[in-house]
């Protein structure tokens, strides 16, 4: 449950500072004011750059999207109308939201952008009344009398929330949020009658949005182990740098592991190590789990007592051990529960030792732990 809220923690927190600044926008120095137009062009184009940086094709066909109510003639804050650009807005992030990352320029993105300019292109002919719908007065849906026009609106609208707040509930992660959070602020801004400046503010709130999840994203790239979840070797250096005199650092190994990846594959592999990093994040005495490489995984305790540490361990090793975990057999071609075991070895800090010759201490421990006969905890 508290994942599923910090991943809206963010861009929530964009959103009502924007909120508040557009209340009182004409407190704001004159300098400001002048610029405050420009200012979603600016984060605008701030998100496209950093999506082509870190190569995010989805955030590229977010931008698009929500670059369309900035066009000229989008009319938002008419308290009798509502802009069709919403309408398509809200749709194309819904759909958005159940596509996979493809890059941002290949030719699935290509076909992306084309799809988003079609509907552009539709918009402008309606605005233009190159095409005529009854209902629909130049690009606005009236809301002052009820029409199949306007329960269309509601019931697409409505979808595409729905479709948003499921994904987001089901999946816990900051894309889905930010993606509910700005349709949120691009409804506020067609259902509330607003400036141009708290338009401007409200709408560069959604572009720091993207921004900011741009950059959160790449640092979870960079120090999150994408299999396990767990911290990387990157960030177990800099845990390092931090430490204080009294640590202790313990290497932990899964058992015969390339024994069980010839016997069920790779992929089965993977799931034990999924299970193993589950197990080594609950562990107790105010341990830090990392991801070491392959199937080796480092577990940080600072300021803790050799007698703590050691039952904390052991409780990591019996819940593995206990844990079973369903893998595929394909040569009985059926499923079946196995167990796993890890082998742990603890090394302690002193006067003399740096933390890269802890770890090599740990290491050797661990290596004893294994000649010993595996599924125990060696410590210094």
């Amino acid at each position: 449950m508290s994942t599923r809220f910090i991943s809206l923690f963010i861009p929530l927190l964009v959103a009502l500072v924007s909120m508040y600044l557009s209340v009182y926008v004409d407190n704001i120095p004159p300098v400001w004011q002048a610029l405050l137009e420009w200012m979603p062009y600016i984060f605008a184009g701030i998100v496209l750059l950093l999506s082509w940086h870190f190569n995010k094709g989805l955030i590229l066909l977010v931008n698009l999207i929500l670059i369309l109510p900035l066009l000229p003639f989008s009319n938002l804050g008419d308290q009798d109308n509502v802009s069709v650009y919403l309408l398509v807005s809200a749709l194309n992030l819904a759909l958005v939201s159940q596509l996979q990352e493809r890059g941002f320029f290949n030719r699935f993105a290509f076909n992306r952008i084309v799809f988003v300019a079609m509907q552009l292109l539709w918009c402008t002919a309606l605005v233009l009344e190159w095409i005529h719908i009854p209902g629909i007065a130049l690009y606005l849906i009236s809301t002052q009398s009820f029409s199949l026009v306007l329960l269309l609106f509601v019931l697409i609208y409505a979808f595409s929330i729905i479709l948003l707040t499921s994904k987001w509930w089901l999946k816990s992660d900051t894309f889905s949020g930010a993606i509910l959070v700005s349709l949120l602020l691009l409804s506020l801004m067609n259902f509330l009658v607003l400036t141009n400046k708290q338009i401007a503010l409200l709408h560069t709130g959604i572009f720091l949005i993207w921004s900011l999840y741009l950059l959160i994203d790449s640092h979870k790239m960079a120090y999150v182990d994408e299999l396990t979840q767990l911290p990387g070797r990157r960030a177990l250096n800099e845990r390092l740098l931090g430490l204080s005199k009294r640590y202790i650092i313990a290497m932990l190994d899964v058992d015969h592991f390339k024994k069980f990846n010839d016997t069920y594959g790779h992929d089965m592999g993977d799931l034990v190590l999924k299970s193993v990093a589950n197990n080594m994040g609950k562990v107790a005495c105010g341990g830090k789990a990392f991801r070491y490489g392959g199937e080796e995984f480092a577990i940080v305790f600072a300021n803790r007592k050799k007698d703590e540490v050691l039952l904390a361990l052991e409780a990591v090793r019996e819940s593995i051990e206990l844990e079973l975990v369903d893998v595929y057999d394909s040569k009985k071609d059926s499923y079946k529960s196995v167990s796993v075991t890890i082998s742990i070895g603890a090394g302690l800090s002193n006067s003399d030792r740096i933390a890269q010759d802890v770890i090599k201490q740990a290491d050797l421990l661990l290596y004893k732990a294994k000649k010993k006969g595996r599924n125990c905890v060696v410590m210094e």
